[in-house]
């Protein structure tokens, strides 16, 4: 009579656990900077208004960007995210949005949001300030 094999022998089992363990190397840094980019873009969501208070100021400056109403920079203070505290957002008075995370991958970082300025309107905004450049959301590069 012929012996057949149950079960799998160690080497096969080895084999899975390489293999699993090689794709957790590959799949978990990338989960998190994935993580840590939808965090960041949360900050360039929620700043929208601000942005656009920041747009008109420019307008109303006569493109001058070096300039934010006192009302622009306290609608900054109101702001709450999931991931930074009421107060964690700021305007200054050259319309420059910071955001400080006080929760999620990045906490203890902050944001710099800076408008972009041609033809004395905003044409974009560039974001700053994260330690990997990678987590800068897409819509702010």
């Amino acid at each position: 009579m012929k012996k057949v094999q149950k079960g799998f022998t160690l080497i096969e089992l080895m084999i899975v656990v390489a293999i699993i363990g090689i794709l957790a190397a590959i799949a978990l840094p990338a989960y998190q900077d994935y993580t840590a980019r939808a965090q960041a873009t949360e900050a360039l969501t929620s700043t929208a208004g601000v942005r656009a208070d920041v747009g008109v100021d420019t307008a109303e400056a006569g493109g001058n960007v070096a300039f934010a109403s006192p009302a622009t920079i306290a609608s900054a203070l109101l702001l709450d995210g999931k991931y930074y505290a009421p107060g964690g957002a700021s305007v200054s008075a050259a319309g420059q949005i910071a955001v400080a995370y006080t929760a999620g991958a990045l906490n203890g970082q902050t944001i710099t949001i800076t408008p972009t300025v041609a033809n004395g309107q905003i044409t974009g905004w560039t974001c700053a300030g994260l330690i990997k450049p990678s987590h800068i959301p897409s819509g702010c590069r």
